[in-house]
């Protein structure tokens, strides 16, 4: 069920199949638990059963499995998770479910598959203006800013994007600079991947518009980096260092003490 067609997937839910495999999420059979979780993670990439599958009562469920000890349904349940907070009203039900506490705890997880389905909800539901400061609150920022050091570049862009739509959060971006963000975004300003270098420049971008993390940012040697992109042959990342470069330059203190 792993490979659900589209037309395989509205047949199996128009002939009832989501109650049952929200049920079969608590069987004590871990096996059935995983093929269960399998099915509704295929079922939730169509956007016609992100409610559906929520009001047949998945979340508490799901929300159970984020604290399992088997790393394929750890993964199966971010999965369905990421998929079903695609849905506004879903970014807020997810977090009033509990699940926040657990999703943040998985990114700390060794396995990579299992950090980048939790890092990828942790992106959907980041763009909820409600969830901005909650995934803060909750210590999200710490973790996400150590899978920026990922060997993964699927982790590290998962983590990045995240990231990037807290930093837009006024209130978060002092947690930016007390969490030790500046320096790994710095050095993803030199990654060999485009994508990669956008987030950190966008998240730079907006951090860049306070006193304390414009410091923080020449202070860690950002300059010459965010200078090296203006060179870039991508426009947007030459755009990006510019505003960057805007924005350093407006504040005279940060230059009287180096």
């Amino acid at each position: 069920m792993a490979n659900l067609s589209y037309v395989n997937a509205e047949l199996i839910v128009q002939e009832g199949g989501l109650p049952p495999l929200v049920d079969l999420l608590s069987a004590n059979n871990e096996a059935i638990q995983q093929q269960a979780a399998g099915a509704l993670w295929s079922l939730s990439v169509n956007a016609e059963n992100h409610l559906r599958i929520v009001r047949e009562g998945a979340l508490p469920y799901l929300t159970r499995l984020l604290q399992s000890t088997s790393e394929k349904l750890l993964e199966q349940a971010c999965g369905v998770l990421r998929n079903l907070a695609v849905n506004d009203d879903n970014k807020l039900r997810v977090v009033q479910e509990g699940a926040l506490p657990h999703i943040i705890n998985l990114l700390r997880n060794e396995n990579d598959a299992v950090c980048m389905q939790a890092a990828g909800c942790l992106r959907n539901l980041s763009v909820h203006a409600q969830n901005e400061f909650k995934i803060v609150q909750e210590g999200g920022i710490k973790p996400l800013v150590a899978l920026l050091r990922s060997s993964n570049p699927k982790v590290v862009e998962q983590a990045a994007v995240t990231l990037r739509n807290l930093s837009v959060n006024e209130a978060n971006k002092v947690y930016f600079g007390t969490d030790g963000a500046i320096a790994p975004l710095i050095a993803l300003l030199r990654s060999a991947q485009s994508t990669i270098q956008e987030q950190a420049a966008i998240i730079l971008r907006n951090l860049s518009l306070t006193a304390e993390n414009e410091r923080a940012i020449v202070q860690e040697g950002g300059l010459p980096a965010v200078l090296g992109l203006l060179r870039s042959t991508e426009t947007r990342l030459q755009v990006h260092a510019a505003v960057v470069i805007r924005n350093l330059s407006v504040n005279g203190e940060i230059w009287s003490v180096l």
